[in-house]
């Protein structure tokens, strides 16, 4: 194989930046935060190193991941002149975070007249070139890059004519935050309105020096900010507002998602930041489960409606006002981008019986072709499902505006996900709220230990601190129903040394029964009793038949340790979920 003196040169700097990179340290931050774009005297070489879904109810336990040095791709130049304009996706700026262990890709456009020309790139000593194809490119870089927090980390794509340049990409964990107003509910609302974490947290988290970078996407925009009609196929191929990735400052935290953040700071400091965390936030308030899927999913699965007079596509749930557009106008931009996971806290606008009963396969439909397009090496990312908490209704005596909807039936739907998508995980909340005198229980102020939760669960399943038990509880693994459907054995994973409840005995509080598909029984008549039979197992028994499932966790005011106790030997909570006898 034949090599220019270019590629030659990017081997041996290639060679030089690993070995410089382990014993090196932070020479500081740069106040760039985004591209610069210049016109280069030549073509540029590297620099010197810097110092800076089938159903399945098996569950993984970690995630393969890259830990050791990188393998430095130097790929062949084409042969081609370079092409003369070219412009990268606003999805890459400086400060942003890619993902370590996958193939980084990176693209844009050009006009149609460079088709067949190209354009090349350098990263972490890695070089690339690409060829425009019908005024888009796509440039892959070869290696699976570890975690680095190091600052100075240039990333150039350029031709002989023109250089983009984006300043201290940090290479660690991306994760979408995505939901409706839990989701929206940001950092600066949250410490406003928790005395006690604004108190024990608050301004502290606030740390530019953290590897935190925070990427804003909120359905505040509109049609006259330059997107498309809202409820038609259109999409944005690329990032519509000017927000870019961003440090942490008073600015970007206290607009960002509380969940999000919380989440970013406690599994970098899990990670004594070694491992820095890009989070990308695409929040909907009031926004249903049809809002968020793409076109392709929800032509699949017909799960909008067209109207005519309005033309726009109309989904279901509360709130039901336009479908499609949180992923045609929001997620478009990202779907190359590759993560570690997606954490999910929506399905407040789908919690009545009928639109319930739809989530899973939708959901499980999204996420499958969501997986199709991020990932090159690990297509199948994880997903965490946040659990709804514990939520009251107004009480005796109250004046003024009380949030409640009963979130019982979703709460056990959307903890059942886990069943039958392959690596999710629930992120369960029954223990973190139980305020009955708050007005806005709808959006609880129990960010920081969410956040914490799903912190640890990433963690662990990332294989970076911890373990699945100390992170989360039994997880529901399978059940073999009685022939008359009054009695089923339940069998779980994540146990631990064994089953337990918070009292100590045998009796598990918390579970009911479907009375009808989709309609929990909180009618008394009927008698349930759930023990303790095995290490692994309860054995659920009811005075009428079950035969439309049985459910743990399904009253919204359910809180752990008062109304529900089941938990493995760490203490952990087990999460809502429920399970109906299989069709014959």
């Amino acid at each position: 194989m034949k090599f220019s003196f270019r590629t030659l040169l990017l081997l041996l700097c290639g060679v030089m930046l690993i070995s410089a990179a382990a014993c090196t340290g932070n020479t500081g931050e740069d106040e760039s935060t985004s591209g610069t774009t210049a016109a280069p005297e030549q073509a540029p070489t590297q620099e010197e190193p810097t110092t800076g879904e089938e159903p399945t109810t098996e569950q993984a336990t970690t995630e393969e991941i890259t830990t050791e040095e990188p393998d430095v791709m130097i790929g062949e130049e084409l042969d081609a002149e370079y092409a003369a304009d070219f412009t990268v996706s606003k999805v890459f700026t400086s400060d942003m975070v890619v993902q370590r262990g996958e193939k980084l890709r990176v693209w844009g456009w050009a006009p149609e007249s460079e088709n067949g020309k190209k354009i090349s790139g350098t990263f972490m000593g890695m070089f690339a070139e690409t060829l425009v194809q019908n005024g888009e490119w796509t440039l892959q870089f070869g290696a699976k890059l570890p975690a680095s927090a190091e600052l100075g980390n240039q990333m150039k794509l350029y031709t002989d004519t023109k250089e983009v340049v984006f300043e201290d990409v940090l290479v660690g964990d991306v994760y979408m935050v995505i939901g409706q107003s839990n989701v929206a509910y940001s950092f600066g609302n949250y410490l406003g309105a928790s005395n006690t974490d604004r108190e024990n947290y608050g301004t502290n988290m606030i740390d530019e020096s953290l590897p935190i970078r925070l990427h804003y996407n909120t359905l505040n925009e509109s049609e006259a900010h330059g997107y498309p009609k809202r409820g038609t196929t259109e999409v944005c191929p690329d990032v519509v507002h000017n927000r870019t990735w961003e440090k942490p400052s008073n600015a970007s935290v206290n607009r960002f998602t509380a969940i999000g953040y919380c989440f970013a700071w406690n599994f970098v400091q899990m990670t004594d930041c070694k491992v820095p965390v890009g989070i990308i936030e695409i929040d909907g308030n009031g926004q249903p489960l049809g809002a968020f899927l793409p076109n392709q999913v929800a032509d699949e699965l017909g799960s909008d409606r067209w109207n005519d007079a309005q033309g726009i596509y109309v989904p279901e749930g509360v709130n039901a006002t336009w479908a499609r557009y949180m992923y045609n106008h929001y997620m478009y931009p990202f779907e190359k981008y590759a993560m570690a996971g997606l954490i999910w806290y929506q399905g407040e606008s789908d919690f009545q019986r009928q639109h319930a009963s739809e989530f899973i396969e939708r959901f499980n439909a999204f996420m499958t072709y969501m997986r199709s397009t991020h990932n090159v090496t690990n297509p199948d990312f994880a997903v965490y499902m946040v659990e709804f908490p514990s939520i009251y209704q107004q009480p005796a005596g109250f004046s003024g505006q009380w949030h409640y909807m009963d979130l019982g039936l979703i709460r056990c739907v959307v903890g059942s996900i886990p069943q039958t998508l392959p690596n999710s995980y629930l992120s369960v909340s029954s223990d973190l709220w139980n305020d009955r005198t708050y007005f806005n229980n709808l959006h609880p102020d129990c960010k920081f230990g969410q956040g914490e939760r799903l912190a640890k669960l990433a963690a662990a399943v990332r294989g970076d601190a911890g373990t699945l038990e100390s992170a989360t509880g039994p997880i529901f693994e399978s059940a073999e129903f009685s022939e008359d459907c009054k009695s089923v054995v339940l069998t779980f994973t994540n146990v631990g040394e064994g089953l337990k409840t918070t009292d100590g005995g045998t009796e598990v509080k918390g579970f009911t029964f479907m009375r009808n598909p989709y309609v929990i029984n909180t009618k008394k008549g009927a008698t349930i009793e759930a023990k303790i039979t095995a290490p692994n197992q309860i054995t659920v028994t009811c005075s009428t038949s079950m035969k439309n499932g049985v459910v743990y966790n399904g009253v919204s005011e359910n809180f752990f340790g008062e109304t529900i106790n089941l938990c493995n030997s760490y203490g952990c909570p087990a999460g809502a979920f429920f399970v109906a006898p299989a069709e014959e």
